[in-house]
């Protein structure tokens, strides 16, 4: 195969892990579905098979330290994110008022 259809699909693959945070499993990849940047069929015809293609986003440094980078920062915004709770104090409410009803009932 073409090296640079390799070096295409790496970089594609390369930015959906690092807006993932991680190296998809094969499932988790196949179960994307349209949001896939390679089809799995091109992934087997460039790589040989989904194991092969990971092994070789491995071994670029660069990458992987970019995906960890990356996975930090979603941990920590998801962190930021976390509502704290107060407990409020509880209130009843009120009952509504009587319509047509006079003041002095008789």
């Amino acid at each position: 195969m073409s090296r640079n259809n390799k070096t295409l699909a790496t970089k594609a693959l390369g930015s959906l892990f690092i807006k993932k945070g991680k190296i998809l499993a094969s499932a988790e990849y196949t179960a994307l579905g349209s949001e896939q940047p390679v089809v799995g069929s091109s992934l087997r015809k460039l790589f040989g098979s989904y194991a092969k293609m990971v092994n070789h986003l491995q071994k670029d440094e660069s990458l992987v330290a970019l995906i960890a980078q990356s996975a930090a920062i979603q941990k920590e915004a998801v962190e930021k994110a976390k509502p704290i709770l107060k407990s409020k104090p509880v209130t009843k409410a009120k009952p509504a008022p009587k319509l047509g009803a006079s003041i002095a009932e008789k």
